[in-house]
């Protein structure tokens, strides 16, 4: 399947979506969702907002691109060339032009938009489903990314020295992250004591001395990808090793609990009892625990109540905590079992046995 079938694909989805909602058109104008109906397309110039500088908008035979002159250029060139959306375009400095131009394709009243741009009415509950199941061309470009966010990340970890800051390690990982072409959109350097006081270390001008703690969740082509690694100058603490072997049997619970046709309220109830069995019963509700990943850093939050069934083909990203100690991987849901995408191999790693069978997960790094 090339870019242009997947995109086909996706537009034919969207539009029996507006067919059960009784809707003729649907604009889309978040980073999110024009990443993933192009095909990893970026319509982002501040990444700080949820929308986009061009809006897509889907009708029954046709999908346009609109977008003011400004952007127009880059994106037909650069993210949606050889795609079948047609490009609408006004003046910069006339934004009220596109509405305009808008009602111009479509019947505005019987149309929604994903944000609730332009005076449209917000997409009815649901319609981030349409993402939550890659397509194999979308697979491939997880694992690429989940491969290049852990050799980041993991260089880093080798690198580092004892006294560097806390800022100068989140450079680092900025660095090496931005060479990938990934936004490290979460990117927490805690040090020593630090990690034990605070559940997201942002990094700060502290030097780290002996024991890190460093998360990454990045993004690329509208993909999010996340982990947690641990580094230890010398011998690790007695105490802060049980509570790290502890929370990896955690993550194995929830990454061997996950399966297709299993409901996200299953899989945590089940963790939870993990928790339980090493003697940190109550440690879950200090932190949430990650859940459903893909277009969003969390598509869901997973709680006893999450209702969600998973499916092949989705991706889950569960990171428990237990004071001072956090472990965590993006997976993907296969025929054969959760496949991790950020493993490189290269990490020490831990075996863990369960009932369920023996999953190996990071290890404290020894430097």
């Amino acid at each position: 399947m090339n870019r242009r079938e997947e995109v086909q694909i996706k537009l034919e989805s969207v539009r029996a979506w507006l067919q059960r909602n009784r809707l003729e058109a649907l604009l889309i104008n978040s980073q999110a969702n024009f990443a993933w109906l192009t095909g990893g397309g970026e319509n982002y110039v501040y990444v700080g907002d949820a929308a986009g500088e061009a809006y897509l908008l889907v009708v029954p035979d046709r999908a346009y691109l609109l977008t003011n002159n400004i952007e127009v250029r880059r994106l037909q060139e650069e993210e949606v060339l050889g795609l079948s959306f047609e490009a609408v375009v006004w003046p910069w400095h006339r934004d009220g032009d596109a509405r305009e131009k808008m009602a111009g394709l479509c019947d505005v009243s019987k149309a929604a938009s994903d944000l609730g741009a332009l005076g449209l009415p917000k997409v009815p509950d649901g319609f981030n489903e349409l993402r939550y199941t890659m397509s194999p061309p979308e697979i491939e470009r997880y694992r690429r990314l989940g491969q290049d966010a852990a050799q980041a990340l993991e260089e880093v970890c080798l690198s580092f020295e004892p006294g560097d800051t806390e800022l100068d390690i989140a450079a680092a990982l900025s660095y090496q992250c931005r060479k990938r072409n990934i936004l490290p959109l979460v990117n927490l350097v805690g040090g020593d004591d630090r990690i034990t006081r605070y559940r997201h270390p942002l990094p700060t001008v502290n030097p780290v001395r002996k024991t890190m703690l460093i998360a990454l969740t990045g993004r690329r082509h509208g993909l999010h990808i996340s982990l947690t690694r641990m580094v230890s100058f010398g011998p690790v603490d007695s105490d802060l090793l049980e509570r790290h072997r502890a929370v990896a049997a955690v993550d194995a619970r929830y990454i061997l609990e996950s399966r297709a046709g299993v409901t996200i309220g299953e899989v945590v109830a089940r963790a939870l009892d993990q928790y339980s069995l090493e003697g940190f019963l109550q440690e879950w509700e200090l932190h949430h625990q990650g859940g459903l990943t893909g277009y969003a850093g969390r598509e869901i939050f997973g709680t006893q109540d999450s209702a969600h069934r998973l499916q092949h083909g989705q991706a889950l990203a569960w990171n428990p905590t237990i004071t001072g100690a956090k472990s965590e991987d993006t997976v993907l849901l296969t025929d054969s079992g959760a496949e991790v995408l950020t493993r490189t191999g290269a990490w020490p790693e831990l075996d863990v046995e369960l009932p369920l069978g023996v999953l190996r997960r990071p290890a404290i790094l020894l430097r």
